[in-house]
This record gives C-alpha cells, sequence and structure tokens, in this order.
C-alpha cells in the first residue's frame, strides 16, 4: 500500500490541480458559447450556469491527470540532483522509488492517457501529444529545453495554460482561434505562477546548473516580470470576458505588484496560491463537485506527506517543498 501511495504522489496532485481548474473552465467557456450566455449577463450567475461533471468530463480530467501526472515524473527524473540541493521531493532524491520504476511508470501513463483521449475525441487526442511532447521536450536533457530559460518558460505556459485550457474547450466544441484566445488569459497567468515557483529554488538551481529565469535574472527582476504578467493577464481577460478569471487576477495583481516593490519572495509565493485558489474556487462554482474532489485532493496530499516524511504539505505559506 506504501509503494502504491508513494507512486501516485510521485505525480504531484497538487501540481495537477491548476491543470484540472484551467481545463474545467475551459469546458465552462464553451459551454456558454454553444448555450449563447453573456458573461457579463447578471441574470446568467451563477444559478443558470451549474453544470454536472458528465462522463466526458470525468474521463477528460481521469485522463489529463494521468498525462499531467506522467510530465512531472518525468520532470523529477532529470531534476535528482537539484531536489536534493533544494531538499524537496523526496520520493526519487531520496531513493524511495527508483529511477526505473518511474520511467516505467512514465511511459504507462503516457500511454493509457493518449490511448484515452483519442477514444474520447480525436481533437483531445491531438492535444495530448501536443501535451506529451511539450513535456518531454522540457525535461529530456539532449534536447536541452531545460538548459534555456527562455524556452522551459515558453514550454509551461503554452502546455499548462494554452493546452490545458483546450483540453476543456473540445470537449463541447470544436478547436478554433476562438479557443486559443480565449485561452491567452490563462497563459499569461502560468507565466507569472511559474516565474514565481522558480524563485525558493535559486541556490540550488545555480549550484546544479539548472536554468532558470529566477537562477538568471534574480529575485527583484523575477517577481516584477511575473507582476506585469497578471496584469496583462487582467486586461486580456476583461476583454475575453471571463470575469472568474477578472475577479481572480483582480485580487493577485495587488499582492504581486506588493511583493515586487517590497522585493519580497514569500508574499509572490503567497500571490500564486491565491490565485490558483480563488481561480479553482471559480471552477468549483460552475462544477460544485469540483469542491470535493478539491478537498479530497488537499487533505490526501496533507495525509500523506505528513505520515510518510512529517511535513506539513501543502502549505498556504512559506516555502512548501
Amino acid at each position: 500500500m506504501k509503494k502504491l501511495l508513494d507512486y501516485i504522489f510521485l505525480m504531484r496532485p497538487m501540481l495537477i490541480v491548476p491543470v484540472w481548474t484551467i481545463a474545467l473552465l475551459g469546458t465552462r467557456a464553451a459551454s456558454w458559447r454553444e448555450r449563447g450566455l453573456t458573461p457579463f449577463k447578471l441574470d446568467h450567475y451563477p444559478f443558470a450556469t451549474f453544470q454536472s461533471l458528465d462522463a466526458n468530463l470525468l474521463l477528460m480530467l481521469l485522463f489529463g491527470t494521468l498525462l499531467a501526472g506522467a510530465i512531472f515524473i518525468l520532470n523529477q527524473i532529470y531534476d535528482i540532483e537539484s531536489d536534493r540541493q533544494n531538499e524537496k521531493l523526496f520520493l526519487l532524491a531520496d531513493g524511495h522509488v527508483s529511477v526505473s520504476e518511474a520511467r516505467v511508470l512514465y511511459w504507462v501513463l503516457t500511454v493509457i492517457a493518449i490511448a484515452g483521449a483519442f477514444w474520447l475525441n480525436w481533437q483531445l487526442g491531438i492535444l495530448f501529444i501536443v501535451g506529451a511532447g511539450l513535456g518531454f521536450q522540457y525535461s529530456f536533457p539532449p534536447l536541452k529545453v531545460r538548459e534555456n530559460a527562455y524556452k522551459a518558460f515558453r514550454n509551461n505556459i503554452v502546455g499548462h495554460g494554452m493546452v490545458a485550457f483546450l483540453f476543456g474547450w473540445v470537449i463541447y466544441t470544436n478547436f478554433s482561434l476562438e479557443g486559443v484566445l480565449k485561452s491567452l488569459p490563462y497563459v499569461f497567468a502560468v507565466g507569472a505562477v511559474y516565474l514565481t515557483t522558480t524563485l525558493p529554488d535559486i541556490k540550488g538551481d545555480v549550484d546544479t546548473g539548472k536554468k532558470t529565469y529566477a537562477a538568471e535574472w534574480g529575485i527583484t527582476r523575477t517577481i516584477k516580470n511575473a507582476a506585469w504578467m497578471v496584469v496583462v493577464a487582467l486586461i486580456l481577460s476583461v476583454m475575453a470576458g471571463d470575469y472568474g478569471f477578472t475577479i481572480t487576477a483582480g485580487i493577485t495583481a495587488p499582492v504581486l505588484i506588493a511583493a515586487a516593490l517590497r522585493n519580497s519572495v514569500d508574499l509572490a509565493l503567497i500571490a500564486s496560491k491565491i490565485a490558483i485558489l480563488v481561480l479553482s474556487l471559480f471552477a468549483a462554482m460552475y462544477f460544485p463537485i469540483y469542491f470535493v474532489i478539491l478537498i479530497v485532493t488537499y487533505a490526501a496530499t496533507r495525509l500523506y506527506y505528513a505520515k510518510r516524511f512529517g511535513l506539513a504539505y501543502p502549505a498556504f505559506s512559506g516555502h512548501n517543498k
């Protein structure tokens, strides 16, 4: 049982939450488009927008979980040294799961996820191949994407922002330029969150030669760039009529701007957690059962890390390991 739990949490479920959230919001955007709803019209909010997680949506989330989990496993395989330096992600770094086991798990999850996506929807299957390709390209050392801060940043925002949004979009309607444009606020928001997550690991990344924006730019510039990206995301969300995102960015932007003014890593990390939390709550407003999924995922993760490593993870403040 312990080994099975290790395999499950090697997939890093809490990092998959933003993928679920953005995919569900992509579904919501496509659903509103098909139903002819107007985002800012009050009588369409919130009760007229409640939706259930039907079989297709649940399967999309399941296969998306397997794909995202596989990508995070592959990333950890090639990040063992920096994770050890930064004293985080103990499963591989401390040998609780072997590298060979992790490799097998990566390939099994990836194949099942892509096959399942094609079974659901051929457009979803293609998007899963794109997502898997971006994740593989990012982590596999010979391709050297991780050694270029710009390319690493690009893969993250396209994969976790645009592609994740389109996972949900193509469940209810066809792939289109409109879907791509409506994903842009999420692209910029993911970029801001990605930049903040590189901040706590600067020392270990520099020591192991891992090139991230924080390692190359330093704390001040990284936080400032994250702040302006949230502001851009806010503007784009207003243009797209995505009021859930607008409110989320409106709450997050002042915190991130304050972090930039104070040069505070802790405040920047809190801002990114606020963004993920508030946006997930908006997704749960459209899909109420998602509240249950979020609570179960959080509680299970807290219990696992407390029992397995004596850690309080995830924590709202401080540097999560």
